[in-house]
């Protein structure tokens, strides 16, 4: 299990494109989509690298009708199932990643 003191960072290669309240994240080498809810798309947009889960889910919680442990437990999982994928990486220290 993912530990909500680790930093998610994002895949390069993988695009992001709103749809509504839902969003699709696209791989580009390999040509995989991937769909989102409004949750889910907008916990996308504040991963940056620069913050923890931890504080991802605290800026959830200000958006979303969602307690604490509720959000960091699904941005744990969600985390899991998007590293699986190969969208993010889970690293123990900030990264300093720039938007393309």
């Amino acid at each position: 299990m993912i530990q909500k003191e680790r930093y998610l960072v994002k895949d390069h290669d993988v695009l992001f494109t709103s749809m509504g309240e839902d969003a699709v994240l696209l791989h580009a080498q390999r040509g995989d989509y991937y769909s989102l809810n409004k949750v889910g798309a907008r916990l996308w947009v504040l991963t940056d690298g620069s913050k923890t889960i931890e504080e991802l889910a605290g800026l959830i919680t200000e958006e979303f009708d969602i307690s604490l442990d509720q959000a960091e437990q699904d941005i744990v999982e969600l985390a899991e199932q998007l590293e699986k994928e190969g969208l993010v990486k889970v690293v123990e220290t900030p990264q300093n990643v720039q938007e393309t």
